[in-house]
């Protein structure tokens, strides 16, 4: 799925947290931190990305900012 995107250092997002949905993680603004993957993603791949994750029907794809300073694009909770 991520063919042709580039990895980046982890990254770490605070006010946040992992809840399960069915057989999967999902991200949710909470009291926690998460630790992830990082990508650099083509606009090419993005709507491929967003049919995946079923957005916006179940996930939101939103920008956050990592505890580093980055701005990265996840998906999470609606709401």
């Amino acid at each position: 799925m991520l063919g042709g995107a580039a990895a980046e250092a982890p990254g770490r997002l605070s006010a946040s947290e992992l809840v399960n949905h069915g057989d999967y993680p999902m991200l949710q603004p909470g009291i926690g931190s998460v630790d992830g993957e990082v990508y650099r993603v083509s606009n090419a791949l993005w709507p491929l990305l967003d049919a995946w994750e079923e957005a916006p029907q179940v996930y939101e794809r939103v920008q956050r900012q990592l505890d580093d300073g980055r701005w990265v694009w996840v998906y999470q909770r609606p709401g």
